[in-house]
């Protein structure tokens, strides 16, 4: 099954067969979709009094598919400063995000020099890499900011590459001698 936006078709389809008292394989089933996809559909799109609604759904998906989408960084100004100033600093974003933890965490732990106080805030080091990746070419050079690997794009998965060439001289398990 390939991997396809569910249609307000899908959705309305869905809606009559929650109506209707059916499981969520029997819904799948008839949709020719992964079980996963509808459960995630009705558990996120239901409410307590009303059920699950096709059109309610739809437009909520519409608005959670709408780009550019805000990143938590560059939403929240207080996080932003701090992240700017850390990153001017030379720390990377996973030391960020652990010292910041560790700030929420233990109200006896000093901020460090320099850095805006971040008023009991955590975020991740993969949202802190989002927000870097997000800014516009060379602004990180512009602000002086360099990352450890000097990368300023993220790198793409590789696909079908394997790690290493093969093993000469493999022995299968069943040919060698036991212990």
């Amino acid at each position: 099954m390939g991997r396809r936006k569910l249609s307000f078709g899908d959705r309305s389809e869905i809606a009559t067969g929650t109506k209707a008292g059916w499981s969520v394989r029997r819904i799948a089933r008839h949709l020719g979709r992964c079980p996963s996809v509808i459960s995630r559909e009705i558990r996120r799109n239901s409410t307590k009094t009303r059920g699950y609604q096709a059109v309610g759904a739809d437009v909520a998906a519409q608005r959670r598919r709408a780009r550019p989408q805000r990143r938590k960084v560059a939403a929240d100004p207080v996080l932003k400063a701090r992240v700017d100033a850390d990153l001017a600093a030379s720390w990377t974003p996973n030391q960020i995000s652990g010292r910041l933890r560790l700030e929420a965490a233990d109200p006896t732990v000093e901020r460090m020099a320099n850095s805006p106080d971040a008023k009991g805030r955590t975020i991740s080091g993969e949202a802190i890499y989002q927000y870097i990746y997000a800014l516009p070419r060379g602004e990180l050079a512009r602000r002086g900011i360099m990352l450890p690997s000097k990368r300023t794009r993220r790198r793409p998965r590789s696909i079908g590459r394997s790690r290493g060439g093969p093993i000469v001289a493999m022995v299968p398990l069943p040919a060698r001698p036991g212990r």
